[in-house]
């Protein structure tokens, strides 16, 4: 398992080195999909119905392990979809698919090997930052550090659209996540959506009982597709572009599995 793993990780890194920070989808049905969080039979119903559904593209917000039983299974899963559809599916990178937050919240625990622990987080440093769908839609996993231009946006400084989150208050202030992350407010958000020509992001993150919440009237909505979340009784999200058009699907568990609660559009 180690050594199929590995191939997966060095065959990913050479397709994600080759994509830029900011990836460009045109798409007319898109799937856009929160934090995973080693929910292998989450990820595995998001699947059936993008594939009832029949979408053109996923986009996957990060935080593919941790937290979770089966990161190693999850992450082995969507790498294996990137391999086989490198255009059609784009993986984005979260905060836990930073080194230092991935070996102490239940990755490491489960790999237990170091060699291969640092060639995935070698790969998920090449992974992009981020996404524009339809050139107007920027989706990214925690937000942004200002009103940056598209054009800025790299791998090398990716930590606060990582780690980001949106606040009640203007401008940029302190976050209860830590001493370096930091929450954006309205004003900065603002700022960066019209600097970009963007009508709206979609960003993960943040653990949400309902499964999503709209922010900044409706110009921002955070989706987490991780259901029950560390023992949690929360339903879980994701989203559905077609034709320009969203629509969000909130599932949780019916019985022995997941099933739709209810699509809002």
């Amino acid at each position: 398992m180690q050594q199929d793993l590995y191939r997966l990780l060095q065959d990913s890194f050479e397709i994600f080195k080759s994509e830029d920070a900011l990836v460009h989808i045109n798409s007319s049905r898109a799937l856009i999909v929160g934090d995973i969080h080693g929910n292998l039979e989450a990820l595995e119903f998001i699947l059936h119905i993008r594939k009832t559904l029949k979408c053109d593209h996923m986009v996957f917000l990060g935080d593919y392990v941790d937290k979770g039983s089966h990161s190693i299974q999850v992450l082995e899963r969507v790498l294996k979809m990137k391999l086989r559809e490198p255009e059609a599916f784009i993986l984005l990178r979260g905060n836990h698919e930073t080194r230092e937050i991935n070996r102490f919240n239940g990755f490491y625990d489960e790999i237990l090997d170091e060699e291969l622990f640092l060639q995935a987080n070698q790969t998920f440093e090449e992974m992009p930052i981020s996404a524009v769908v339809n050139n107007s839609i920027f989706c990214v996993h925690g937000g942004i550090p200002g009103p940056v231009g598209l054009e800025n946006i790299n791998k090398e400084e990716a930590f606060h659209f990582l780690w980001s989150d949106p606040s009640g208050c203007d401008g940029i202030s302190a976050s209860i996540r830590g001493s370096r992350p930091q929450c954006f407010g309205e004003d900065i958000f603002t700022e960066f959506m019209e600097k970009n020509d963007l009508s709206l992001m979609v960003r993960g993150h943040t653990a949400l009982f309902t499964g999503y919440a709209w922010c900044f009237d409706r110009k921002m909505l955070s989706i987490f597709s991780c259901p029950e979340y560390v023992g949690k009784t929360n339903n879980a999200s994701f989203a559905l572009l077609k034709d320009n058009q969203l629509s969000i699907f909130v599932f949780g568990r019916t019985g022995n599995c997941y099933s739709l609660v209810r699509n809002n559009f």
